[in-house]
């Protein structure tokens, strides 16, 4: 029984290694050269932080990017949080104020952004394009997260803020693995799908 949802992704980063993962515009990823990029991010993110079950926050636009970002957030054990890149500072510090979070990942592009806002509220700042780590194995990510559980946090989504104040909602690992086990029933996909 797979109790993350990275073992999910690696299930079929090995099933279809060679196929399209991701389709940002005229780009492309597969799932092998996601797999390792994410991996890569991911040591990174371990031996800046040194954190484990964290929020740990994205701070890019929509791309490639931003899906290895999440993944390396997942294989190092710790909870992602996406971050609107269209939003203004003070709603970026706000939520930034209420999650806490251990890092917030970005790029050159954004970083002059998110640095001051992240800095205020003790979050290290990882620049995606300054990465380079030794990529670990699978398997050493996995021992990472093999004491996590099934109701630990996979991810963090804020809402609109309708008091003017956003707010977390924290969504556990079992809820995506239910939702996906669902879908499969619900649309018949197979093994062999």
């Amino acid at each position: 029984m797979k109790i993350n949802l990275i073992e999910y992704f690696i299930e079929t980063s090995n099933r279809f290694p060679y196929r399209n993962a991701v389709i940002d515009g005229e780009r492309r990823i597969s799932f092998r050269e996601l797999d390792q990029k994410a991996r890569q991010l991911s040591a990174a993110i371990i031996g800046i932080c040194q954190c484990k079950n964290r929020p740990v926050a994205m701070f890019l636009p929509k791309s490639i990017e931003a899906v290895v970002t999440d993944l390396a957030i997942t294989y190092s054990g710790n909870t992602y949080m996406n971050l609107d890149v269209k939003n203004p500072a003070e709603r970026l510090g706000n939520i930034l104020a209420l999650v806490q979070p251990a890092a917030v990942i970005t790029n050159s592009k954004f970083k002059t952004v998110i640095e001051p806002i992240a800095a205020a509220n003790n979050a290290v700042v990882i620049n995606v394009e300054d990465v380079d780590a030794e990529t670990p194995t699978q398997e050493s990510l996995l021992a990472r997260i093999s004491d996590l559980i099934d109701t630990d946090p996979y991810c963090i989504i804020n809402t609109s803020g309708s008091t003017g104040t956003p707010k977390g909602v924290v969504l556990n690992h079992k809820s995506f693995i239910d939702f996906m086990a669902q879908t499969f029933d619900e649309y018949h996909f197979s093994e062999n799908d």
